[in-house]
């Protein structure tokens, strides 16, 4: 009986062992603290809009220690299949809530929730790779080398991973052409105003689909990115979803306020049909080594990254901050009588935005580098006139009460961020960076001051900018 018991034990532990022979895991990594001193309240992303330089609730020093950036991540390397090298990645950090200590659940021993970052598997031909799973959408895989945690998100870079099907060939000399179906992702909306706006890709009935063509090639040598060699890199991707909406119809109340505009008081009375919009987004970038290396000697190289993009409900592609709103509404008055407007929205729209960012890195030696980067956004099509930040129902400037009108969240005009950064890498495994942050948001509506500016007005203390300066500090350990 002992024998028979042995044996069962013996054969329960070699079973997982032969399950798994065919693959090999490797852990990798790092360990990051972050801190920082920023002279307004924004998260350890630095991705939120800056508050207008009237709003003392934002503007007073913030100082942060986290951890919660650290990543840990599994690489698999899997059996052959169909002629084919196989291999998986999994990833996780901390950052399920970026910004607990505004607002969130924060205990005082910084219990940060775990978050999944990436789940996929490929497939690798010579010239061709399938992808399944979770991974960084197309149009984030050419990032600035800036110290917090997604870069410039908001003010010139969008992030974003989506579970997807993807296929890249490569073709030509040094031409890769891919697609993807994945996940539609919800564009940023305001709940409970005029119209109902779903804040999930769940609403939509179409995937996201993105394609993408890549020239990489080295033509005069190569410089860094990202502490490694690459030559000369073209890109160009699209990408485009679509979701579906509900208008309604609504009764306001009209009057005139304090400073001569019209002041809507909104009920809903009914719901109108379904409205389908369409997020799509167009972006191009070049990677030039500028002072170029033919070999792993990265002191004395330079390089210049230059990144663009134009489209609409870019929160789709994840390229909205936190708090910047996607859709407005356009409503058109049917009937008016003494005192009441009879306003049904006919239209919702999407903002549409460009920006980019314009990033160049030195090496002084193989330890020390710097680099100096530039990101904005903007929206256009939209202008002040359409906002009023007392019942946000208004009529453009010119116009009346039985004209058009427009509904949106206070929502920024533009945004632009400026971070110079020293770098330090004595070894692989370790990484240290200082770095100076600018940030500038111009928001639509022009306030009044105060603790919480919620009305419209060209008077004293009035104003619709935002400015932030921030000092960075972060070290890592790769393992």
């Amino acid at each position: 009986m002992k024998k028979i018991l042995a044996f069962a034990v013996v054969l329960a532990l070699l079973l997982p062992a032969a399950a798994f022979a065919a693959a090999e895991f490797t852990l990798g990594g790092f360990i990051k603290l972050d801190t920082f001193w920023s002279s307004v309240q924004n998260g350890k992303n630095a991705n939120t809009p800056i508050a207008r330089n009237n709003d003392l609730n934002g503007h007073h020093g913030r100082l942060k220690f986290t951890a919660q950036g650290s990543r840990f991540n599994l690489t698999i390397k899997g059996p052959d299949l169909w002629g084919a090298k196989t291999s998986g990645f999994i990833e996780m950090d901390f950052d399920a809530n970026e910004n607990p200590g505004l607002g969130g659940a924060l205990s005082a021993s910084n219990n940060y929730t775990p978050r999944l970052r990436h789940a996929m598997f490929r497939f690798n031909w010579p010239t061709t790779e399938l992808l399944f799973g979770q991974y960084f959408s197309m149009f984030c895989e050419f990032y600035n080398e800036s110290v917090q945690d997604g870069p410039l998100q908001g003010f010139g870079m969008p992030t974003a991973r989506l579970a997807q099907i993807r296929v890249s060939q490569k073709f030509g000399d040094g031409f890769t052409i891919a697609a993807l179906v994945g996940e539609p992702t919800g564009v940023n909306g305001v709940n409970g105003l005029n119209y109902t706006l779903p804040n999930n890709g769940e609403n939509s009935e179409t995937p996201q689909v993105q394609a993408k063509l890549m020239y990489q090639k080295d033509l005069w040598g190569k410089a860094a990115y990202y502490g490694a060699p690459m030559p000369f890199t073209a890109r160009v991707i699209g990408g485009w979803q679509r979701n579906v909406y509900r208008s309604n119809a609504t009764l306001v109340n009209t009057a005139v306020n304090t400073f001569g505009q019209n002041q809507y008081n909104a009920t809903t009375v009914s719901f109108g049909n379904h409205q389908y919009l369409d997020p799509w987004m167009l972006m191009a970038n070049v990677f030039l080594p500028v002072i170029p290396t033919h070999s792993a000697n990265l002191a004395g190289t330079a390089s210049l990254s230059v990144q663009g993009f134009i489209g609409q409900g870019l929160g789709a592609f994840g390229n909205n901050a936190v708090g910047v709103n996607d859709v407005y509404g356009a409503y058109e008055a049917t009937s008016v009588a003494p005192g009441v407007v009879n306003i049904h929205a006919f239209n919702e729209k999407l903002y549409q935005q460009f920006g980019g960012y314009v990033q160049a890195q030195y090496y002084f030696t193989n330890h020390w580098f710097t680099n100096v980067t530039y990101g904005m956004q903007k929206q256009f099509g939209v202008s002040q006139s359409t906002y009023n930040q007392l019942a946000r129902f208004a009529t453009p400037a010119g116009s009346n009460a039985g004209g058009y009108g427009w509904a949106g969240a206070d929502n920024p005009n533009s945004q632009q961020e400026v971070d110079v950064t020293l770098w330090y890498r004595p070894i692989q495994a370790f990484k240290f960076g200082l770095q100076y942050t600018w940030q500038r948001t111009q928001w639509m509506q022009i306030l009044s001051g105060g603790a919480t500016p919620t009305t419209t007005s060209n008077g004293t203390n009035a104003t619709n900018v935002g400015t932030a300066s921030r000092v960075e500090f972060v070290g890592f350990f790769y393992f």
